[in-house]
């Protein structure tokens, strides 16, 4: 009876830890929300014909991180995830990865890595997209039949990356 009451007890004290990062988390989107508006605001004072601020000229957002305020909002997701954060996501965007393959597996690991945020994607494939394979070759489309993989994956990726 006593180890029941010794786990009641672990589980007790392991809801109020969540409880309590949960509570930093809410905290943290509310901080990053004013931030944003903040940002926003500044920005319709210069100029009303945009709302999105142009990245400073190496990307750094003033915070040391590298992060322009594009670029917080469009990975606010995984940036806050405590065990990713800031720090991981301005790793990853100097990251290099190399996929080899851009057919069925490739394909679709290169959009999710290029939509996560990576730096730089090298392609290799020496196969040409066909009909037959947009069904499962979700990265190609019926513009590029005939055309190299490597080039209509890079289109595909490049989509994706529009914040500099």
């Amino acid at each position: 009876m006593e180890a029941n009451g010794g786990e009641s007890s672990r589980i007790l004290r392991e809801i109020e830890n969540l409880k309590s990062a949960k509570s930093e988390i809410e905290r943290r989107i509310s901080d990053l929300e004013a931030q944003l508006r903040d940002i926003d605001e500044k920005d319709e004072t210069k100029t009303n014909s945009t709302r999105s601020c142009p990245p400073l000229s190496n990307g750094d957002s003033g915070f040391g991180h590298g992060l322009s305020p594009d670029m917080i909002y469009r990975y606010s997701r995984q940036l806050l995830l405590p065990s990713f954060g800031v720090q991981a996501q301005s790793s990853l965007l100097k990251a290099s990865i190399l996929v080899v393959g851009a057919g069925g597996l490739g394909s679709p690991a290169l959009l999710y890595l290029a939509a996560c945020g990576v730096g730089r994607l090298g392609i290799v494939d020496h196969d040409v997209v066909e009909l037959n394979n947009l069904h499962r070759q979700i990265i190609h489309t019926e513009a590029y039949i005939g055309q190299s993989k490597v080039e209509s994956a890079a289109a595909a990726c490049h989509s994706y990356v529009t914040l500099d």
